[in-house]
């Protein structure tokens, strides 16, 4: 009995680390590939037990109980303090090629500025380009 519920919490330990791991937050980078790691170990180590074990002497990991809490607390410690330093900083202005303009300045496009380049019809003399057609 104690080793069936032994089994369940370290596949589902496991999974939650999984899970855990598998977010794309950018606030999870540093962590994710230890949630990957130990997740996978975790429910690996599970599923050996639960589907080829024939008896004898097995590892029983405490850390299968406590590390699953600890690994979520820091992600969610890390969510919230993620949350809290964008609502300072307010609102991500969308990527672009040069500085942003000072304050009380109207942006400018993007390429050249004007008055660089060739002014129009530039080294042709009047009269040149496409013939009207002829006409009867």
């Amino acid at each position: 009995m104690l080793f069936n519920v032994y089994v369940f919490f370290l596949i589902a330990s496991g999974v939650v680390m999984l899970i855990l791991g598998s977010l794309k937050a950018p606030y999870a980078k540093p962590r994710r590939v230890w949630n990957l790691v130990l997740g996978a170990g975790f429910t690996i180590y599970g599923l050996y037990l639960l589907l080829f074990f024939q008896g004898g002497h097995y590892m029983l990991f405490f850390y299968a109980f406590a590390i699953p809490v600890l690994r979520a607390m820091w992600f969610f410690r890390a969510r919230a303090a993620y949350q809290a330093a964008t609502q300072q900083a307010g609102p991500v202005p969308p990527a672009g090629y040069a500085q942003p303009p000072a304050y009380g300045q109207v942006p400018a496009g993007y390429g050249q500025p004007q008055g660089y380049g060739q002014p129009q019809g530039y080294g042709q003399p009047q009269g040149y380009g496409q013939q009207p057609p002829i006409q009867p």
